[in-house]
């Protein structure tokens, strides 16, 4: 599993992206990939998936729902 920071999620499109601080990468999430709500600046978890689009975060979590990335 990796772990990201949430840099945005558009609820009523339904997808977003999360950012891995120490590489800062981006991917993809979409709603059906979360197993829980998330928002922007949650710190996730989350297993990266890849099909013909290109890579893709799965499985996201929140690490804790009251973790915040600061700022």
């Amino acid at each position: 599993m990796m772990t990201g920071v949430v840099q945005f999620f558009l609820q009523d499109k339904g997808y977003g992206y999360i950012r891995v601080p120490e590489t800062r990468e981006e991917f993809y999430v979409h709603r059906r990939n979360l197993l829980l709500p998330v928002e922007r600046g949650m710190v996730v978890r989350f297993v990266l998936r890849e099909n013909k689009q290109g890579a893709y975060a799965d499985q996201v979590k929140p690490v804790a729902d009251f973790s915040k990335h600061p700022g």
